[in-house]
């Protein structure tokens, strides 16, 4: 089984890597001396990438050619580091995009997991697991990444804390079905936990055999991939951009999370944070959420149809400050200069700087600024239910 290089130096795997957060939009955190902020990247072309930045931010940023930008970026589950070269800014199919040079070395920060091998799979088709703990329970869960020295699993079941079923340093028995005639049986001891998963790490008494052997499998498993990869490739280069207006046709609609009023329209890219929001506050408020790509906000609400103006039974609009193609802020002016919205706008994102956030998001015409980063819902809840009581939504 091959350990995951702490350093990716080849330059067709780099690029590869970059393809891939293209392909599904992914953020890069960028950070220039004090200055620190997530932008979706873009494009890439063997010579430079570009992602998604505000000349105003940039400006902001004071960036000049040449300067150095520091990038933590996350590709299948796995996070890295890297440094490239500011190399000025580009208007690309209307879009502002700073430019970068393409790294030459990307260094793995998170060394410490057991996760050597992260399957390019959804959800659905993970490896299904069962472990124990000393109190004889079964959990059921699926492998999120193989390791040389032990696994990372999630819980089956969302809604259950993994830190309520185990202690860090207790004993678990493991069982992964890992092919028709292999099955890996090990006891491991608990490692580590990360956000709802769990690092098991094989013991000593584990079968020497069984080890091997599933270590050969991972490897094969490692292999398929990269053979899938050096397929995929693009040798041209890859710009999301363009990808994404070409798919125009199919621009997302709105979903319903939670069916009740009052409703509130989350905007977000990342569903994973609109469904846990939606079930904290699903006692008393609706949820539904668009993934916004382009074009008028008030054309994609079919789903939520019933209120007057155009604007469905929507009474509350948050905008999270995870979107694709857009700023927060420029969407929020989009929204109430542009299209008029009657709904109040809300901005959400980091408590940090809240204060200069908030003055922001109200001289682009939102209500108010709320922080959900870190995750506190009775503070959440209070600022929605304040703002619905005074905007007549509740």
């Amino acid at each position: 089984m091959a350990r995951s290089a702490a350093l990716l130096e080849d330059a067709t795997g780099i690029r590869m890597a970059l393809q891939r957060l293209c392909v599904v939009g992914a953020r890069l955190e960028v950070a220039f001396k004090s200055q620190r902020s997530a932008y979706p990247i873009l494009t890439e072309d063997g010579e430079k990438l570009a992602f998604r930045m505000p000349f105003d931010d940039i400006d902001a940023w004071g960036l000049k050619a040449g300067e150095n930008l520091a990038l933590k970026l996350k590709d299948r589950g796995l996070e890295y580091d890297c440094v490239v070269a500011h190399a000025g800014q580009e208007v690309i199919e209307g879009v502002e995009a700073c430019l970068a040079g393409i790294p030459r070395v990307m260094r793995r920060s998170d060394m410490q997991r057991l996760a050597d091998f992260i399957p390019d799979r959804p959800p659905a088709q993970a490896h299904a697991a069962t472990f124990t703990n000393t109190r004889n329970a079964l959990i059921d869960g699926t492998v999120q990444s193989f390791g040389e020295e032990g696994l990372e699993l999630v819980l089956r079941n969302t809604k259950q804390d993994i830190r309520e079923l185990l202690r860090m340093g207790e004993e678990s028995l493991l069982d992964v079905p890992l092919e028709d005639n292999l099955r890996l049986r090990a006891p491991t001891t608990v490692a580590y936990f990360g956000e709802n998963l769990v690092g098991l790490r094989f013991t000593r008494q584990a079968d020497a055999q069984l080890l091997d052997q599933y270590r050969a499998w991972v490897q094969d498993q490692q292999q398929r991939q990269a053979q899938e990869d050096r397929e995929g490739f693009s040798p041209r280069g890859f710009q999301e951009a363009t990808t994404r207006i070409v798919r125009a046709a199919t621009l997302p609609t709105v979903k319903v999370l939670v069916d009740r009023d009052p409703m509130i329209l989350l905007i977000t890219e990342h569903e994973a944070f609109a469904r846990r929001l939606g079930e904290a506050l699903s006692r008393k408020f609706g949820m539904a959420m668009l993934d916004h790509i382009k074009g008028p906000v008030k054309a994609r609400l079919q789903g939520i149809e019933g209120g007057g103006e155009g604007w469905g039974r929507a009474r509350l609009i948050v905008i999270h400050n995870q979107l694709r193609l857009v700023s927060p802020l420029e969407l929020c002016r989009q929204l109430v200069d542009q299209e008029g919205c009657p709904v109040p706008v809300i901005l959400a994102g980091t408590e940090e700087a809240e204060a200069k956030k908030r003055h922001h998001a109200m001289t682009a015409g939102a209500v108010d600024y709320m922080a959900v980063e870190p995750f506190r819902i009775l503070s959440i809840l209070r600022k929605l239910d304040d703002t619905l009581r005074l905007f007549g939504g509740n």
